[in-house]
């Protein structure tokens, strides 16, 4: 469970009602071995590039579904390396619907039934009508072997 401070919410409320009706997606960087955020790095929505050149594979849009571009995340998680830093959360929106964690969002978190990033939550931000509704994140708990929510205020 991560210790968010308001004006970094504040700053993924922006960018998801900004990006509305397209879900939005970035980043939450904080010093590693603590539970602190320092900044959200907002990122590019690929979903639709990816959808026009392979529907099979990617058979939504921006619209209910997020994708980071790999090499987006792994220069994110380099830069943060060497300033000490780590990824502490992955961002993103659903557009008209509540701030759930979805099937989608837990089979890319946790393909084999662990999660893919130890010691990486997943923030959900809701936004209907391109206004802000709700915000919750969902961190791995090794008691339960699940996600749980905890709501942010």
């Amino acid at each position: 469970m991560l210790t968010l401070c308001q004006s970094t919410l504040d700053e993924i409320i922006r960018h998801s009602e900004l990006k509305y009706p397209h879900e939005a997606c970035g980043l939450l960087i904080g010093p590693k071995e603590q539970k602190t955020v320092t900044r959200f790095i907002a990122c590019k929505n690929i979903y639709d590039t990816m959808h026009a050149k392979d529907p099979t594979t990617y058979p939504r849009t921006s619209k209910t579904a997020y994708l980071i571009d790999s090499l987006d995340y792994q220069k994110i998680a380099r830069e943060a390396h060497e300033s000490n830093e780590e990824i502490k959360s992955v961002v993103h929106s659903h557009t008209d619907h509540d701030a759930y964690f979805s099937d989608e969002d837990r089979l890319v978190a946790a393909p084999w039934g662990e999660p893919l990033f130890p010691g990486i939550s997943y923030i959900v931000i809701s936004v209907w009508n391109q206004k802000f509704k709700e915000a919750n994140e969902y961190y791995w708990d090794d008691r339960v072997k699940d996600f749980v929510v905890n709501r942010l205020p």
